[in-house]
């Protein structure tokens, strides 16, 4: 009888300890799940790939820009006639909703390309740095409050640019 109260205690013992191991592991586990924050709007901007494109966008808009301001001008001379006047005044028209419609969809489609870009770099630099959750935020709008040391903000914007750039 002292022997089975003895065999069941030892497998108490080694059950407790099992499941205290197993607490301790879990709460370890719990303890390194890592949430860091980024400034979407910095990153966005900073990010050369934005750069780049926005720098295409602008020359293109520009060019189409001073053709529109090239049919103002005409608009504006005493010296065309009122058949001339109307052709034009048409063109202009149609210009510039062509340059509305090119802004819009630059920017829509651009901006598109370069979230895709940033997401998937974002998803290798938080394997690398075994980040399980990055929250993005404008300017911490989205967030109450966040510890500026989870902020990297800075650390991905670095590491896309590489990976933009090759480097990496």
């Amino acid at each position: 009888m002292k022997k089975n109260t003895q065999s069941i205690l030892i497998t108490f013992n080694i059950i407790l300890l099992f499941l205290s191991l197993l607490v301790l592991v879990l709460n370890y586990t719990k303890s390194n799940t890592i949430t860091v924050y980024v400034d979407n709007e910095k990153l966005f901007n900073s990010f050369v790939m934005t750069k780049e494109l926005k720098g295409l966008g602008e020359k293109e808009f520009n060019a189409k820009k001073i053709s529109l301001d090239s049919l103002y001008l005409k608009l504006q001379s005493p010296e065309i006639t009122d058949s001339e006047k109307k052709i034009l005044m048409q063109r202009f028209v149609q210009g510039k909703e062509e340059l509305n419609q090119f802004n819009e969809y630059f920017a829509s489609e651009q901006s598109s390309k370069i979230w895709a870009r940033i997401k998937s770099y974002s998803s290798e630099f938080s394997k690398e740095n075994k980040y399980q959750l990055i929250i993005g935020s404008e300017n911490k709008g989205n967030v109450l409050y966040a510890d500026e040391d989870i902020d990297v903000t800075n650390d991905l914007l670095t590491y896309i640019n590489k990976k933009y750039e090759g480097i990496k």
